[in-house]
């Protein structure tokens, strides 16, 4: 009692009264509870240590009222000595922190339920040291005083002293961090997590060495490793801390890639793909990262007991090799041969990116033109019209085809189901599929009636279409009544024409091509759920037919249509006067086809409703059938019945319904694709196929609908194509009564990269402006023009040369990781090397609210200013940032037709003996031979060999972490300068990235001038501190009048070097590296006094070029 006043019960409620009643009124409450529970002495205490609490400050009555309140709730348990223990605390607390005091008093009641008595002290102690006299650090330990009640129901005492521990650490990184992850904490212990212990542990390990990390590794274990069995976290614990403190390797990455992987992977494999993960981070820790990436791809490969032997060959390799790690981490990578052939051996499945040049091959002989190949998924990024779906499919320009074909357990079997998918896109388009014309007549002479019946209505129609199919599948009747049912029909029907084209020409396939036809055929008989709607069984039985069913057996009522329907269908495998059947004949069949079923009820078949069979109908029986559409009145009956008119259908037997409204929305569903043939989408492929097939003045006849192609057209065709599928619409179904935007501008974006592909890519013919002329203009979109430098006259031309900016398109992005593949061993070089030259630079930056460490000087001056009543500044910590490299740079590739040349071609024209034509005809002419003669030859070219230095050089930017765009310029005269772009410079590197590195190829001429100012103006506003131009040429800048009265040489290099002298005025380095052995002559000028290289080994240029880079920035 030394410590406390020892007041009378009636003077302690005399003094009480000074403060709000609620203080009095309950302090005498609890009194009268506690009297008859409490030992007189300790009584005194406790009421005496109450009135001291409100007698601390102005505000201190309320923790007083707190501690008044709790004390009845706190007394039921604790003993006597305990209880005083309590009373002391609060007192304690109270004059070091009311808010403390008031949070530790409110829940103190519900902490003892689960608190033992002799741990009051130790908590309070522990929860305390949180506090450092700072607002920040007030608020932190308030809220462990406030979930302390709430984290003891899941942690033991003994856990709890180990997270407040933590927390310390931690705050004394950051108090806003540590507030975040005691609130993480606690929604993870009220999940009933059982790893708490190495949870713990984890986060003081992380916060001692990578404190940053702290936080979204908590969010991951929130939100996904909490939700994982027991055991598989105890697992993934156990990794993390093996794997802790391994170089460059953060745990919140790992679990990420952790979760994502299993995830990726079927359930049932959830245990031995931990298993397997343990043992690789327990052998090889430094390939965790890689093995995980690669686990749902080889899965799709591999089964998992194969994945398993590769992984175990993997870990061998690291046992044997000892300290040097490089061979397991390129197989972990799949980046060395060793794993790829274990892969290839073990594997009955077949990838496309081991086989996709000899697919090209494949389908190039059976087409006899060039064909590109593909994956599934490429198509299906560009959301373009193509929705999620692994099936086979094409656009006109490139066979797309499946990552990988697991089907069948020996690897030559799958190999042939790829023959299989790709003979059958290739063949879509060898036999014409997208090349419908309404304009042109089939081969059947019976079809007549039926091709002059849609060419009047097409030519009668002011609707708006985008393509010759869409004017008649949805344009003209019958078709039009029911657009979805006769893009169905018209599908079946041309897919079966192309089948049996196929297994007519390709006698060598035919086996296996029946084989694949027939399992195609009794999969869809064992299907468990199938329709039992009229119609649409009806159209399954002709899919079926269309597959080699000899089932006959057809609903009640259809027997005769469907007889029909045989006979029509079997007219397309006849040749006739040497002629085989085209697309206009399928669209004829097409239209007999639709007029026979569309007015077949789609109600439920009653289940006790028998079926009917059909007659056999053999190929001889085709030579006397009648064909009720090769008479031009019922043909016109027909369309006037289903366009609302008086006409009556004549053909086949009634209906149950002959009514012709359209069923209720969703009523109607299409048949499930075949697999094998893939995703057909004629629509959509006569678009893209015209606009990559027809240009200019060959726009005619068979193309004219696609010369005067419109927005409108397009956006039409987005509407009310059932081709087009949309990854947009999918996710938000608001979208699917409005066009879709992102698929319009990806659609557009195509089609304009196609009509790049038929004008800058061969050579389109140059717009001839006078070099005598005046300054040029910039009216197309896209278009800019730029000055150029006369050094004889010593001034700018204004506005000389025309600009066109143009995305390179898309190409194959194998390019790109193959050539990291072949380069393993470098890749591995430079990346060590790159790693070096990146020191973590840290600088300390002061006064600030929360950071490392006290600031001493801020200290004293806060000190201060308190004895000076003064209220001090509460910025008096400081901490270490680190500094961030911010570099950027500019690739210029020059794309001219000179790198076409072959690498060690000693033939090689000096790049002196320009020998340009002046008349722009034979420019073009000259151009282009020179180009094509590269392009003939078959070994390693100038621009092969910069194509595989830019992919170095873009893994190690991405690795490096620094902006970098890439662009290729060339062009042909000062109206017509070509810059592309493969990547700007805020673009994300992605797949289609990678593409466009593929597409880089030799085009024109090298006039730089423009090229360089165009890059400077993409530069110049980069907020990075340090921007560079890195220039890649094989050559002097040369272009058709790129000269002034015969002095072109010198008027390209002065110009060019101007251009130069203009980047370094904006703060960007410009540096130019050159394949020409006699780059000197030209360079020292040039370049005035800027660095440049020239490489008398053009084969070093891979190597070259990142390692400059790094001497340049560094």
């Amino acid at each position: 009692m030394d410590n406390y006043s020892k007041y009378t019960p009636e003077k302690i409620k005399r003094l009480l009264k000074a403060y709000p009643e609620d203080l009095l009124s309950q302090y005498v409450e609890s009194r009268d509870i506690l009297e008859s529970k409490l030992p007189e002495e300790i009584l005194t205490q406790w009421e005496n240590i109450g009135l001291e609490i409100a007698q601390l400050s102005s505000r201190s009555w309320e923790p007083s009222l707190a501690y008044f309140s709790a004390s009845v709730k706190v007394q039921q348990y604790l003993p006597s000595g305990q209880f005083l223990g309590w009373c002391k605390s609060s007192i304690s607390l109270s004059k070091d922190s009311g808010k403390i005091a008031q949070y530790f008093l409110s829940s103190s009641p519900q902490t003892m339920v689960r608190l033992r008595p002799r741990y009051i002290e130790d908590w309070v102690s522990r929860v305390t040291k949180l506090h450092k006299g700072t607002w920040k650090s007030t608020n932190l330990s308030c809220k462990m005083f406030e979930y302390t009640p709430m984290i003891l129901e899941t942690l033991t005492f003994d856990q709890f002293c180990k997270f407040t521990d933590f927390m310390e650490i931690l705050s004394n990184r950051s108090y806003d961090l540590a507030n975040e992850i005691l609130d993480s904490s606690l929604e993870i212990y009220t999940l009933n997590f059982q790893e708490i212990d190495e949870l713990i542990h984890l986060s003081v390990l992380i916060t001692e060495n990578d404190w940053r990390d702290i936080k979204p590794t908590y969010e991951i274990i929130k939100d996904q490793v909490s939700k994982l069995p027991n055991a598989h976290t105890k697992i993934t614990f156990d990794m993390t801390r093996r794997l802790h403190g391994l170089s460059g390797l953060k745990i919140s990455e790992f679990l990420q890639l952790l979760i994502r992987t299993l995830s990726l992977t079927n359930k049932n494999d959830n245990d031995q793909v931990l298993q397997m993960t343990q043992q690789v981070v327990n052998n090889v820790p430094i390939a965790t990262l890689d093995f995980l990436n690669n686990v749902p791809r080889l899965l799709d490969s591999l089964d998992i007991d194969q994945l398993d032997q590769w992984k175990s060959q993997g870990i061998r390799l690291a046992i044997d090799q000892d300290t040097n790690t490089a061979p397991a981490t390129q197989f972990f990578k799949l980046q060395s041969k060793e794993s790829q052939d274990l892969i290839d051996k073990i594997s009955s499945s077949v990838e496309l990116n081991r086989i996709k040049d000899l697919m090209k091959l494949y389908c190039t002989a059976l087409s006899g033109e060039d064909v590109s190949v593909s994956g599934s998924t490429t198509i299906t990024d560009k959301n373009i019209g193509w929705g999620e779906s692994d099936l086979a499919t094409s656009d006109g320009k490139t066979i797309y085809l499946p990552d990988v074909i697991k089907r069948y357990n020996k690897k030559e079997d799958n190999f042939n189901f790829y023959k299989v998918l790709a003979s059958h896109q290739q063949a879509l388009t060898e036999f014409g599929s997208y090349k419908y014309d309404y304009k042109i007549e089939p081969v059947n002479s019976k079809s007549k009636a039926i091709f002059n019946a849609l060419l009047d209505q097409v030519n009668d129609s002011d609707e708006e279409h985008a393509t010759r199919i869409a004017k008649v599948l949805r344009g003209s009747f019958p078709f039009k009544h029911d657009p979805i049912l006769a893009d169905d029909i018209f599908s079946i029907v041309e897919e079966y024409r192309v089948d049996q084209l196929i297994l007519s020409k390709y006698p060598g396939l035919r086996n296996f091509y029946k084989k694949v036809q027939l399992e195609e055929l009794n999969n869809r008989k064992n299907k468990s759920e199938s329709s039992n709607k009229r119609r649409e069984v009806f159209i399954e039985k002709i899919l079926r037919f269309t597959l080699g069913d000899k089932d006959r057996n057809v609903p009640k009522g259809t027997k005769s249509k469907y007889e029909d329907i045989v006979r029509y269908l079997l007219t397309l495998s006849r040749i006739s006067n040497d002629k085989i059947k085209t697309v206009e004949d399928s669209m004829a069949v097409s239209f007999r086809l639709f007029s026979l079923i569309r007015d077949i009820d789609n109600k439920e078949i009653d289940s006790n409703e028998p079926e009917e069979e059909a007659d056999e109908i053999k190929d001889e029986d085709l030579e006397d059938s009648e064909d009720q559409f090769e008479d031009e009145q019922v043909v016109n009956d027909m369309i006037s019945y289903f366009s609302g008119g008086e006409g009556e259908p004549e053909t086949g037997e009634p209906s149950e319904e002959s009514s012709i409204n359209p069923p209720e929305e969703g009523d109607y569903q299409s048949p499930d694709p075949v697999e094998y043939q893939g995703d057909f989408k004629p629509e959509l492929g006569q678009l893209l196929t015209e606009m990559l097939t027809v240009s200019g003045d060959e726009m005619e006849g068979e193309g004219e609908e696609i010369q005067g192609l419109t927005q409108e057209q397009i956006e039409e065709l987005i509407q009310n194509s059932p081709d087009l599928e949309s990854k947009e619409s999918e996710e938000n179904q608001e979208l699917t009564e409005t066009p879709n935007q992102e698929l319009l501008e990806n659609l557009m974006k195509e089609l304009k990269n196609r009509d790049l592909d038929n004008s800058s890519f061969t050579g389109g013919e140059p717009t001839h402006v006078d070099e005598d002329g005046g300054p040029l203009e910039a009216k197309e979109p896209d278009t800019f023009t730029y000055d150029e430098w006369d050094f004889r006259d010593v001034e700018y031309k204004p506005n000389w040369c025309l600009l066109h900016e143009k995305k390179l398109p898309d190409g194959e992005a194998n390019f790109y990781r193959e050539t990291l593949s072949n380069n393993s061993n470098l890749v591995y070089q430079i990346k060590k090397q790159f790693e070096l030259f990146v020191p973590e630079q840290y600088r300390k930056q002061k006064r600030l609210e929360d950071g490392e460490e006290a600031d001493l000087d801020a200290g004293i001056e806060a000190l201060i200013d308190l004895r000076s009543g003064v209220t001090p500044d509460e910025k008096i910590y400081w901490r270490r940032n680190k500094t961030e490299r911010s570099v950027a740079v500019a690739l210029l590739i020059d794309m001219s037709a000179s790198t076409a040349e072959a690498i060690d071609d000693s033939s090689k024209s000096n790049s002196d003996d320009w020998g340009a034509p002046d008349d722009p005809v034979e420019y073009m002419v000259w151009l282009r031979s020179r180009r094509a003669e590269g392009l003939r030859r078959s070994y390693k070219r100038i621009v092969d060999v910069e194509k595989e230095g830019i992919v170095l050089m873009v893994n190690s930017l991405e690795m490096l972490g620094d902006d970098y765009g890439i662009y290729g310029f060339s062009g042909y005269g000062r109206e017509n300068v070509e810059f592309y772009t493969i990547k700007d410079l805020d673009e994300k590197f992605d797949e289609s990235i990678s593409g466009r590195i593929d597409r880089i190829a030799p085009l024109h001429a090298t006039r730089m001038g423009p090229a360089i100012r165009h890059t400077i103006t993409k530069l110049e506003n980069h907020e990075a501190r340090s921007r560079f131009l890195f220039l890649v040429t094989d050559g002097r800048p040369q272009d058709r009048g790129y000269s002034r009265e015969g002095v072109e040489k010198e008027y390209a290099v002065y110009d060019t070097r101007q251009a130069l002298i203009e980047a370094r005025q904006k703060g960007i380095t410009p540096f130019c590296l050159t394949v020409d052995k006699s780059g000197h002559d030209y360079l020292k000028t040039m370049m005035d006094d800027f660095s440049y290289e020239v490489l008398s080994d053009i084969s070093m240029l891979p190597a070259r070029l990142p390692e400059l880079y790094k001497n340049l920035t560094t």
